[in-house]
């Protein structure tokens, strides 16, 4: 079964517990609409635990099939608390690093979906510093004895289960010395007392243990290794779609409401859902393949989370723009979402918390470890990034920028093939791959200059008979190459910097606000990587010139074969692109223009006066990003067409056609 399939199972599911009354679409359904005949339905069917092996209930699946059934379910508010966060997190976490007894003991009940498991992580005055608790579990016979207080507690007072972060020894580390159990809630010694939040609901509790016995055989791993347990089982809870689709239901009935603005700001807004969404998604997927490897993605979980945050609650700003006078029903859906929106930065780690996170990746304690210079995962197209670096000069200070320097470096580009790079070699090309074009374009917007490359690739495809609208999307799409070297070459100029330079006696790395924006940053640039990586997989062989044939290798033919399966799952025809295509185009545009603009500015910022000198590089970077973010389709008229196809769609276009990473199988 495909995950095509496996969308159109549960689909049909849904359908039918709609069209039956079974349930009503709720905002921030994963947390707040617990249902137990509805995760016990779905484990009937088959689709809990479908990555989990064989001998344990699941079918192996891999996790992309997994997020094609959560974001389904997501995307309608279906009731799906009761099985959650057993399904997501506890039960990979127990298939990682449990015995076999505490497999046989807890997995069946999770798939059946029967378990309904609270999370015991968070404590008074801890905050989300996990490595805080003093919950504390003392080894007795047989097992341990845990007394301590939790807080925060997602459905304690529903749970059947409780996973539990506690203190097993005292070590010089706080992070050191930490367990993680799971333990019956009918076990004796256990109160539960309810916190009902600002909308009247009651979903979290505090939790307080009073010798609490622990039987051996329920310690998940290894005693006093929880806190790397921990930090791995948080990619599950962080890097799901969860995180950005928690308020998605307004948007189909904002769509459909009377009323609804469609000016051209209406249409930007529309337009920002659609390539906001579109590398969400495609970042969902990324977390999802790294799951299937055996990988922890903290850096992009953490990421998916903070932006995707950001996202869910812009589109509750969003719906009050676009609906001034809304309905009834969209009304009471606004208001949900705008009482359930405080706990979105919160839950799961904190804004600063997850910052925090990448900015420790940055900016390492030893800053001497620190790697600013990005390097692309597929090694060719890093050596082609590379190769161009080196033809521009090696680096930003070396670069000729003279007249006389940029005019031989454009023959030089010319000479080596360079502008017909990706135009098939059957019709007068230098062959290749779009990809291989864009990560030429991208070394050399490091250096903050493009050789007028892009101009001339867009030339010499539509000289070799590709038409308007696809030459149109491929500009968009190689501007955003330019905004992703250029960002990123600024970027790592800053991280450098920040390093670097020190005030009153210590870098100025060690400022958290400097940190906070450096994490800021590359956040911003993971996203726009994610969203030009999706349009050349969606669009990449649409974009190229007619008569391409086999001798594209890498990531061509990776971005080939994404393209014929978007163009079969929205009817492509020999006419031209399709709008899933051109979206994807217009979509990492800008998405990459906003991120370039976001590193432009707080660059400069973090640079200081040294940032705002002639003599100083940063501005090569930084005025390439201002000139490439306006020009051609700017990044604001890329977000008004997006509008333009979303609102002529709906919803379900904007879901199957313009923001979905795998129309087809």
């Amino acid at each position: 079964m495909s995950s095509t399939e496996i969308r159109t199972r549960i689909r049909t599911l849904l359908d039918d517990w709609l069209s039956a009354g079974r349930f009503t679409p709720t905002v921030d359904c994963w947390l707040r609409s617990v249902d137990r005949d509805f995760s016990r339905a779905l484990g009937e069917a088959g689709l809990l635990g479908m990555t989990w092996p064989v001998e344990h209930g699941g079918e192996g699946r891999p996790n992309t099939d997994r997020l094609a059934l959560t974001e389904e379910m997501l995307r309608v508010g279906a009731p799906v608390t009761a099985h959650w966060i057993a399904e997501r997190q506890i039960g990979p976490a127990v298939l990682r690093a449990g015995t076999p007894e505490l497999k046989a003991a807890i997995l069946p009940d999770i798939v059946a979906g029967r378990a309904i498991i609270g999370l015991g992580m968070s404590e008074p005055e801890s905050g989300s510093d996990l490595a805080s608790v003093r919950t504390r579990a003392v080894p007795t016979e047989g097992g341990w004895i845990l007394n301590g207080h939790k807080i925060w507690t997602t459905q304690a007072h529903n749970a059947t289960a409780m996973y539990i972060l506690a203190r097993t020894s005292e070590e010089e580390k706080k992070h050191q010395g930490l367990s993680e159990f799971v333990i019956d809630m009918d076990s004796p010694g256990i109160e539960v007392s309810p916190i009902v939040d600002l909308a009247g609901e009651h979903h979290f509790n505090e939790v307080r243990y009073t010798d609490v016995f622990i039987p051996r055989e329920r310690l998940i791993g290894t005693e006093g290794e929880g806190w790397k347990q921990v930090i791995e089982q948080l990619s599950f809870e962080r890097g799901g779609p969860e995180r950005a689709l928690s308020t998605w239901v307004l948007v189909p009935e904002v769509l459909a409401a009377p009323g609804l603005r469609t000016d051209e700001g209406a249409l930007r807004d529309l337009g920002q859902v659609v390539a906001e969404l579109s590398a969400l998604r495609h970042m969902y997927r990324r977390i999802a393949a790294a799951l299937d490897a055996g990988e922890a993605p903290i850096r992009l979980a953490a990421a998916s989370k903070f932006i995707g945050n950001g996202f869910e609650k812009g589109l509750i700003d969003i719906a009050r723009r676009l609906v001034p006078t809304p309905g009834e029903k969209l009304a009471g859906l606004i208001q949900q979402a705008l009482w359930a929106s405080p706990a979105f930065g919160i839950r799961g780690g904190a804004e600063d918390v997850l910052l925090g996170i990448v900015a420790k990746l940055e900016l390492p304690r030893d800053l001497s470890k620190a790697t600013p210079q990005p390097r692309l995962a597929d090694p060719e197209a890093q050596e082609l990034v590379e190769l161009a670096g080196k033809v521009a000069g090696g680096t930003l200070l070396d670069v000729d920028r003279s007249d006389a320097g940029l005019d031989r470096l454009r023959s030089t580009v010319e000479d080596l093939g360079w502008t017909r790079v990706s135009v098939p070699e059957s019709a007068g090309g230098s062959g290749g791959s779009l990809a291989d074009a864009g990560a030429i374009v991208r070394g050399l917007a490091r250096l903050g200059v493009t050789a007028d490359l892009p101009e001339h690739l867009v030339a010499a495809h539509t000289g070799a008979g590709l038409g308007q609208r696809e030459a149109t999307a491929l500009a968009s799409l190689l501007d955003a190459a330019v905004l992703l070297g250029a960002g990123e070459a600024a970027l790592a100029l800053t991280i450098g910097h920040v390093i670097e330079r020190e005030q009153f006696g210590a870098p100025l790395a060690a400022i958290p606000a400097v940190k906070s924006w450096i994490a800021r940053m590359r956040m911003q640039l993971d996203l726009a990587v994610e969203s030009y990586d999706r349009a050349l997989e969606i669009a990449g062989d649409a974009l190229r010139a007619p008569g391409a044939d086999s001798t594209a290798s890498g990531a061509g033919e990776e971005a080939a074969g994404g393209a014929t399966a978007a163009a079969e799952a929205v009817g492509a025809s020999d006419a031209g692109i399709t709008d899933a295509q051109a979206a994807a185009a217009l979509s990492a545009k800008a998405i990459a223009a906003q991120a370039g603009g976001l590193i432009a500015a707080q660059a400069h910022q973090l640079h200081g006066a040294i940032g705002i000198t002639a003599e100083y590089p940063l501005h090569h970077l930084t005025q390439l990003i201002w000139a490439t973010r306006d020009s051609g389709t700017s990044e604001h008229a890329a977000l008004v067409e997006l509008g333009r196809m979303a609102l002529a769609g709906g919803e379900p276009v904007i879901w199957d056609r313009l923001t979905d990473s795998a129309p087809a199988e």
